[in-house]
């Protein structure tokens, strides 16, 4: 077929048996792609564990102290001869493993304090993705000598937490002059006490988590361990009222509790039981006793995290019990934007790349929370263990964008 002068061939003349033939696939060049994208995966994942391995080794110092005081710190133990431990299958009586940071006297030649000595330390390092908790420098000082008769804060940890994970809140109120007697009532983890000996884990410590479903039983087994440690606060208080630490006499004449998850609920537990309770702290913990159905007398503080699912079959009963505790008594509630759960402990400080994307921390900076904890605790105990003229509380209500009243 001939071609006009000046036309264009658009397409070439087709043969008898002419068809677009495509490349067979080569299974061995397959093969070498895949391995290719094989070999890139594993050492992305090698160079990760190693950069991993190095990072959680690293040094990491807790927050700077915002008060004056020097912080001290002292470990001890106490047992209760008058009670049988319940979470024991021998018969012993209760023992407790206790720390105190407290303000201190300037200018003694002593030792840092280790965020947890090496048994603890060991016992709860999970793995290449967490921080090496043996690397985390404090700001307290062991054995220190006592500064004055400070008023007395008993701190409780969350459920399967020892009270160290708390250092950065109980270390900022020592610097302002407050004892902070953490109790290590932890029975989900191995406890270790100063001498050396060591509670392990037992179950009767924990809450089933076959629970999770069945609400009524979950708030039978939360009552259960949470009035064991409300016992326990109460004896450490008494306990130490009537025989000083080696530190030096403190002051209980006008007792603060706080205490984060499950260890929030034993404080406002224990608030509503002790006469001498003159505020309470509950950092992101449900209420499992009495006191959700009476409330307290005493000026109390529930702080929780931002929760942005729906109200569930645990939220709801929640917050109906938050509400008696509101109308019943001299109580302040916030939330906390950005955060969930584990932030209002020290694990946000630490290193845990994963910790984000597994939901255990929230979008809100470590540092920041951890500001706004310190501040609005601090500033709610001076207004109701030392006195200060009211004032300094609105301020810190106002100065963070991320609280907010419910």
């Amino acid at each position: 077929m001939s071609t006009p002068t000046g036309a264009i061939a658009l397409r070439p003349p087709r043969r008898a048996g002419w068809a677009i033939r495509w490349p067979r696939p080569s299974w061995g060049g397959l093969l070498r792609g895949a391995g290719r994208v094989l070999l890139g995966v594993i050492v992305a994942i090698l160079i990760a564990v190693a950069f991993s391995a190095v990072a959680r080794v690293q040094t990491r110092t807790l927050p700077a102290v915002t008060g004056t005081a020097s912080v001290g710190r002292v470990e001890l133990a106490l047992r209760d001869s008058g009670r049988i431990d319940p979470f024991a299958s021998d018969g012993r009586t209760r023992e407790l493993a206790v720390w105190i940071w407290y303000p201190a006297i300037k200018g003694a030649s002593v030792a840092t304090a280790s965020y947890l000595p090496p048994a603890w330390a060991n016992s709860l390092n999970d793995g290449l993705v967490s921080q090496d908790l043996n690397a985390i420098r404090t700001n307290s000082y062991e054995n220190a000598h006592l500064q004055g008769s400070p008023p007395v804060v008993v701190l409780m940890p969350g459920l399967g937490q020892p009270v160290a994970r708390y250092s950065a809140l109980a270390e900022d109120l020592a610097s302002h002059g407050y004892a902070v007697v953490g109790v290590n009532p932890t029975e989900s983890i191995p406890v270790f006490f100063p001498d050396g000996h060591q509670v392990p884990a037992t179950a009767s410590g924990e809450v089933d988590e076959n629970l999770a479903t069945n609400v009524p039983g979950w708030y039978v087994a939360a009552a259960r361990v949470t009035k064991v440690w409300a016992a326990d606060a109460a004896f450490v208080a008494g306990a130490l009222a009537k025989s000083p630490p080696a530190i030096g006499a403190l002051n209980f004449s006008h007792v603060a509790y706080i205490g984060h998850s499950l260890g929030g609920a034993a404080s406002f537990e224990a608030c509503r039981q002790d006469p001498h309770c003159a505020a309470a702290v509950d950092l992101d913990g449900t209420l499992w006793t009495d006191v959700r159905h009476v409330g307290l007398t005493a000026p109390s503080l529930l702080v929780q995290h931002a929760d942005t699912g729906a109200c569930d079959a645990f939220c709801q009963p929640a917050r109906t019990d938050f509400a008696t505790v509101k109308a019943a008594g001299n109580d302040r509630q916030f939330v906390i934007a950005g955060s969930t759960h584990m932030n209002f402990s020290d694990v946000g400080l630490m290193y845990g790349p994963v910790y984000h994307a597994l939901g255990v921390l929230g979008s809100i900076d470590a540092d920041r929370m951890t500001a706004i904890t310190r501040n609005l605790v601090r500033t709610f105990l001076d207004e109701h263990i030392l006195g200060v003229p009211a004032g300094a509380f609105p301020a810190t209500i106002a100065r963070y964008s991320e609280l907010h009243e419910q």
